[in-house]
């Protein structure tokens, strides 16, 4: 019996504090969170993503005040090889948020609060478990709650070089760079640094400089006769920025202490 008491007791008492937050949040005009809307995110097929626009509901805002949300609550038409997407939401006056999404299957659905305000940006990246992006979007929104619903473009990004599947013996280092864009490159040019006897040393190198790294395809490059001392490495393609890609923020690969203090790019 007083099992059950104090089952209802503690019953109350969440209701008490349900009642209480639905009340704070409505009983001054739109309430506290009178600044956010809620977006829902979906991406179904590789040309297009929608935002639905609303303002939250009671439940919702009360979920949100007790647990900061980003919650993903599905990924069940996205192209094969596609890893996860990336999205950014900025604008004036908030912080940026961002996030990643993974895939597992076909379809995801990301749910966000998002302060409102005018010019907030929603950037979505579609990208491979090697984190180089396949497709891009971009929308810029107006939130002020009102419900709209709105798509975005999800295009094919023109170039995107990035390095992968590393690996380092006692004379070379190997890698891969792909291109997940839509256009050949050519002549790629990269910088492989590295450690021997305790000195930071530079190697360079161009590959493809015959036939060019096709688009959505890679070419296996090296560095070698190099005498590595250690598994500390950093590998930069194309660093002068000669060509042009959609997000040259992945062009680096890096092992050991070079994760977090790599050498300047003078030394090379």
């Amino acid at each position: 019996m007083f099992v059950e008491v104090m089952k209802e007791a503690k019953l109350f008492i969440l209701i008490l504090i349900i009642l209480s937050l639905a009340i704070a949040m409505t009983g001054c005009g739109e309430g506290m969170d009178q600044g956010t809307s809620e977006v829902t995110i979906i991406i179904s097929d590789n040309q297009t993503a929608s935002l639905d626009i609303k303002k939250p509901a009671i439940l919702a805002l009360i979920k949100h005040r007790l647990k900061k949300i980003i919650d993903i609550n599905e990924a069940s038409a996205l192209p094969a090889g596609i890893a996860d997407i990336r999205y950014t939401i900025s604008g004036p006056g908030m912080s940026a948020m961002t996030g990643i999404a993974n895939i597992s299957g076909d379809t995801v659905r990301i749910v966000v609060y998002v302060p409102n305000g005018n010019d907030r940006v929603f950037t979505l990246d579609a990208r491979y478990s090697n984190k180089c992006v396949r497709y891009r979007g971009a929308r810029e929104v107006d939130l002020n709650g009102s419900p709209t619903k709105m798509g975005i473009t999800m295009n094919l990004v023109s170039v995107d070089l990035c390095p992968s599947n590393a690996t380092s013996n006692v004379t070379s280092i190997y890698f891969t760079i792909n291109n997940s864009g839509n256009n050949a490159v050519s002549n790629v040019f990269y910088y492989v640094q590295y450690q021997s006897v305790g000195v930071d040393r530079c190697s360079s190198g161009t590959a493809a400089v015959t036939t060019p790294i096709p688009a959505d395809g890679s070419v296996a490059a090296s560095a070698s006769g190099i005498y590595p001392t250690s598994n500390n490495y950093r590998i930069i393609i194309d660093p002068l920025n000669a060509i042009t890609e959609t997000d040259d923020s992945n062009n680096e690969i890096c092992s050991g202490t070079f994760c977090t203090s790599p050498p300047p790019l003078s030394i090379c």
